[in-house]
């Protein structure tokens, strides 16, 4: 009788220990990574990005959390060129793959389920908000960066699985089944600029697969 009450009180710990992460008055500070590929506009095939976002986040009542996250984003366009003076050799030049850097403010709602022992579903839905910085060219042909600009703002849907590694840590895996885009800056000589002022996109249309380690506290 005894290994059985062992046991079972073994599995009690485990469990308790699993739903202690995500209960009412507690929180949670990670860093996730991101990368994906997606159709940037006509003229270019592909716009290729890597982002790291730091969060921190609180539990509201037990497996419902409210959070911030501040994504910070290097993208780069694959099919475009564009001119620029070389100092070294003296001339202008042709240079493909243009960069841009974005950073945002991204509150977020999460909801988790319970699945399996260490394993919980969630779901999170995310407001952003985008400042970025262009690079441009300028009428001498030079290489110059515009000041800082909000880009616009968006929404997001993104569900995820999370997996308990110990009593305060855990490991995620997520990615945005579909994600909303408003742009009200427009620059004439950015190649960043979207075809349409909105853009909504599926999963499929934009895969970006998240990871992401988090501390419980």
């Amino acid at each position: 009788m005894k290994p059985k009450l062992i046991i079972m009180a073994l599995l009690c710990a485990v469990s308790w220990r699993c739903y202690a992460q995500t209960e009412k008055g507690t929180g949670f500070a990670g860093l996730s990574v991101s990368f994906g590929t997606s159709k940037q506009n006509s003229s270019a095939p592909s716009l290729n990005t890597f982002t790291v976002t730091p969060r921190g986040g609180y539990f509201l009542a037990n497996n419902l959390a409210i959070g911030l996250e501040l994504p910070l984003n290097l993208s780069k366009l694959r099919g475009e060129s564009y001119i620029s003076w070389d100092e070294e050799d003296g001339r202008y030049e042709d240079r493909y793959g243009p960069k841009e850097f974005s950073f945002g403010f991204s509150p977020f709602l999460r909801k988790y389920v319970d699945v399996k022992d260490h394993f919980k579903f969630f779901m999170q839905a995310n407001l952003l908000l985008q400042v970025n910085t262009f690079n441009r060219i300028d009428e001498e042909g030079y290489l110059i960066k515009t000041d800082a600009k909000v880009k616009g703002y968006g929404a997001s849907l993104s569900p995820g699985f999370t997996y308990s590694i110990s009593d305060h840590t855990t490991l995620e895996f997520s990615f945005p089944i579909v994600t909303f885009f408003h742009q009200n800056y427009y620059a004439s000589e950015s190649l960043y600029n979207y075809d349409k002022t909105n853009n909504l996109r599926l999963a499929l249309q934009n895969f970006t697969p998240t990871f992401t380690v988090n501390i419980h506290f």
